[in-house]
C-alpha cells in the first residue's frame, strides 16, 4: 500500500520544475522573445548604416531600434487579427455551403436558410476576402465592402412567406469605389432574380460605375452571385475590375476572379 501513496515532494518539486518552462511558453513571453530579436536585428543594422566615428550614440541607436520593433510588432499583430477575421467569415461561408450541398443531396432545402434569402432586401452583406488580402500582400489598411439589394421598382411591401422575387438591382461598394447594377439593363437577353430558397447556382449581374454617365467600364464588371443561405452568399468579382478598385498586384491579371464571402445585415441590428 505504501508505493501507492503519493510523495508531496516529489509533486511540488515537478511543480516548480514545470514553471520556467510553462512562462517560457506563454503569449507573453513569445511576444517578448519575438521583440527582443527585431531589437538586435534593428540594431545591428543601424550600427551597420552609421559612420565609425558616431558609432558610440549606443543609446540613441537601442531607442531607435526599440522603436522600429514596436513598429513592427504592431504591424504583424494588426495582420493576424484582420486575417482572423477574414478567415472567420469564411469559415462561416463554407460552412453555409457545405449543409447546402448536404441538404440538396438529401433532396431538401433548410426552412431558416429560405428565410434568410426571404429578407436579404432589408439590409446588406459585409464582404470579407481572404484571397484579396494575401493577393494584395496583407495590408493593414484594405478596406473590402458591402453590397445591398433593391427592388428594381417600387411595390407593396411583402411578407415573409410571400417574397418578391422580381428583378433587383444592387449596390456594391469596394474600397473607395462604388458599383451600380441594374438587373431590367440585360433583359430579355439575361434575367438576374435572387432564388427563392438557398441555391448553389451562379447567378450574374453586370456592374458599371455611376460616375461614368451610365457607361460601362472596359473590363469585366460581371458580379457572380451564389445565394447559399443563412445568411451568407459568394461573391466572384473578376480581378480586373478588382485591380480597379485596388491596383497594386492585380494590375495586368486576366481571366481569374476573386472570391469574396458575404455576411447578411440586418438594418435593425444594432
Amino acid at each position: 500500500m505504501a508505493a501507492l501513496k503519493s510523495d508531496p515532494d516529489r509533486q511540488h518539486a515537478k511543480t516548480d520544475a514545470d514553471a520556467p518552462a510553462a512562462a517560457a511558453s506563454s503569449p507573453l513571453a513569445r511576444v517578448m522573445r519575438e521583440f527582443e530579436d527585431l531589437v538586435l536585428r534593428f540594431e545591428a543594422g543601424l550600427l551597420r548604416s552609421l559612420e565609425p566615428d558616431h558609432r558610440g550614440r549606443r543609446d540613441h541607436v537601442r531607442r531607435e531600434a526599440c522603436r522600429l520593433a514596436v513598429a513592427e510588432l504592431g504591424t504583424r499583430y494588426t495582420k493576424l487579427q484582420i486575417r482572423r477575421s477574414l478567415s472567420a467569415a469564411e469559415a462561416q461561408g463554407r460552412r453555409v455551403e457545405q449543409l447546402l450541398h448536404a441538404a440538396l443531396d438529401a433532396g431538401s432545402a433548410d426552412d431558416d436558410a429560405a428565410d434568410d434569402l426571404r429578407g436579404i432586401h432589408h439590409g446588406y452583406f459585409r464582404l470579407y476576402s481572404t484571397e484579396l488580402f494575401d493577393m494584395l500582400g496583407q495590408p493593414v489598411d484594405l478596406r473590402l465592402g458591402t453590397v445591398r439589394f433593391h427592388h428594381c421598382h417600387a411595390r407593396p411591401p411583402h411578407t415573409a412567406r410571400e417574397p418578391d422575387h422580381g428583378p433587383v438591382s444592387l449596390e456594391l461598394a469596394l474600397g473607395s469605389s462604388f458599383f451600380v447594377a441594374d438587373a431590367l439593363e440585360t433583359l430579355p437577353f439575361h434575367a438576374f432574380k435572387v432564388p427563392q430558397t438557398p441555391s448553389l447556382q451562379n447567378r450574374g449581374i453586370l456592374s458599371r460605375k455611376p460616375d461614368d454617365h451610365g457607361a460601362f467600364p472596359g473590363y469585366d464588371s460581371w458580379l457572380l452571385f451564389t445565394f447559399l443561405g443563412n445568411g451568407c452568399l459568394k461573391l466572384e468579382v473578376p480581378i480586373e475590375m478588382c485591380a480597379d478598385v485596388y491596383g497594386g498586384p492585380l494590375r495586368g491579371r486576366e481571366n481569374e476572379e476573386v472570391h469574396f464571402w458575404g455576411v447578411f445585415v440586418d438594418d435593425d441590428a444594432p
